[in-house]
């Protein structure tokens, strides 16, 4: 007697939710793991985030894209899984932030599959998709750069480790304005630019302010830099676009001076 089993034919969007809710529980069941398993399980997490979103998004996806599309995911679980561990060990704080992290996952991959197709055809949803990326974007930085500067480590290595968090972060930023090849000009350009954002972040090292403000700031650098960028490259970009970009980093810039404790 043949047994028949059934294959499940899952859409995209079932993909999603369901890499969306594994990855829920996995961050949820890091409050049941031992102190000294901490960086295996989240190395862990973040390796299983990357298999699940090419699952995912795999229908339609090239090498390049497996690359730098699944960057954003990728980081996105490292950091809340990261900043996770900094947050009080109680359920009635933890529950909401896994709730969020799956639904903000959830539409990650969303905004990443229209991503994944609007190279072969022009998508309506692409600049709702391209704000999304930003502003994750951003807070997948945040998080990365809070934990870091909470590790208080020697301001060489907070530049190295700024360079490489943000080097991935601007490359999928950067490529995602015309989703062609990864050409020099675009790899120059996002060296330099992280670059730019670790210099900032060893001068931030020696600055007198709490780690939670020199992230906001640093988080501040990397939105100016991303903005005027993506004007550069789209031939939008004119004297009032840098001005209202400069005056979000002089607002910022002054807030963290007045909460600086000069006295040591």
């Amino acid at each position: 007697m043949k047994i028949k089993i059934k294959k499940l034919n899952l859409n995209k969007r079932e993909k999603i939710i369901i890499t969306s809710i594994i990855l829920s529980i996995g961050l949820l069941s890091t409050q049941l793991v031992p102190f000294y398993l901490t960086y295996r399980f989240i190395l862990g997490l973040t390796v299983l985030a990357y298999i699940l979103s090419y699952w995912a998004l795999a229908e339609g996806m090239d090498k390049l894209k497996a690359v730098v599309l699944l960057i954003l995911p990728t980081l996105f679980t490292l950091a809340i899984a990261s900043y996770y561990f900094i947050l009080p060990v109680r359920w009635l704080t933890r529950l909401p932030v896994t709730f969020l992290f799956g639904i903000t996952f959830y539409f990650l991959l969303l905004s990443q599959n229209i991503f994944n197709v609007a190279s072969s055809r022009t998508i309506p949803l692409y600049r709702v998709a391209s704000t999304t990326i930003l502003i994750l974007t951003l807070i997948t930085a945040f998080s990365l750069f809070n934990v870091m500067f909470t590790l208080h480590m020697l301001f060489i290595f907070n530049g190295l480790g700024i360079f490489l968090i943000s080097f991935p972060l601007i490359l999928q930023v950067i490529w995602s304005i015309e989703m062609e090849k990864l050409n020099s000009l675009v790899l120059v350009y996002t060296t330099i630019l992280a670059l730019l954002v670790a210099e900032f972040g060893i001068i931030f090292s020696f600055w007198p302010i709490s780690p939670l403000m020199s992230s906001v700031v640093l988080s501040t650098t990397l939105y100016i830099v991303l903005g005027i960028s993506t004007h550069t490259f789209r031939e939008r970009l004119n004297r009032g676009v840098v001005w209202e970009y400069l005056g979000w980093g002089i607002l910022i810039f002054l807030i963290a001076f007045f909460f600086t404790s000069w006295k040591g």
